[in-house]
């Protein structure tokens, strides 16, 4: 199956998902938790912690506070249970990366539905122009220790493409949705070398080929987990 295909695919399911009541979006959310931390743990070597992910995006969501205490108690026991300083440190990431940053998937969502839809329109705008325009008329490389395909001018493109959504959807002022866009793009773009940065460290492409060309779910949801938390402190928060 060709790249385009999955990613329609991927795209419709997703939209089908960010239309459903809270609730059930909540569960969503937590059963992608799942899938991210599965896919974490296997390079990670942490064996049976995945599932405790479950429970990390819905505690952040009701309280940092109280996600904070969850995550350091599971990572305590998972400590415990292997004696090991590492494990605790990877367990401790692995549960606060799959929580804190989908906790605020969740908050844009009890916002507003539509924002919502915007801002997941607006990270795959970026990703698709970076990705194109990188691929055809890319020179420069950003980071290539990270990424050796990504450059300036693919980063340029989508922050481009991922804007001018944001202009014509988001219903804000143009220059409040010009900073916005730019702001929250350029962190989804961080999101992306946060991983690739993991992915380097480990010797692997992808956390997992269950997406076909786009990865696994770590790999086709880490521009959304970083671009969130901006763009919901830029607009319900500022």
């Amino acid at each position: 199956m060709s790249r385009e295909l999955y990613g329609a695919l991927i795209g419709v399911a997703t939209f089908i998902a960010l239309l459903t009541p809270l609730p059930v979006f909540v569960l969503l959310v937590s059963l992608l938790a799942i899938l991210i931390a599965k896919e974490l743990c296997k390079g990670l070597s942490l064996e049976d912690l995945y599932p405790s992910a479950a429970f990390s995006p819905l505690l952040f969501y009701i309280s940092p506070a109280l996600g904070g205490l969850y995550i350091s108690l599971i990572s305590l026991l998972y400590g415990y249970r292997t004696w090991s300083l590492e494990l605790f440190f990877r367990s401790l990431f692995v549960l606060f990366y799959t929580g804190f940053f989908l906790s605020y998937i969740l908050l844009v969502k009890e916002e507003s539905t539509y924002l919502l839809i915007v801002l997941v329109f607006g990270v795959w705008a970026n990703d698709v122009f970076a990705y194109y325009v990188g691929k055809n008329f890319g020179r420069r490389p950003l980071f290539p220790k990270l990424s050796p395909n990504k450059t300036l001018e693919g980063f340029l493109g989508g922050i481009a493409a991922g804007t001018i959504i944001f202009l014509l959807l988001l219903g804000r002022p143009p220059l409040e949705s010009f900073l916005v866009g730019v702001l929250t793009f350029a962190s989804g773009v961080a999101g992306d070398y946060f991983k690739s940065f993991i992915k380097r460290q480990l010797g692997i492409k992808d956390f997992s080929n269950v997406l076909g060309q786009h990865g696994g779910f770590t790999d086709r949801f880490d521009a959304l987990m970083f671009a969130a938390p901006v763009f919901y402190w830029l607009l319900f928060r500022i």
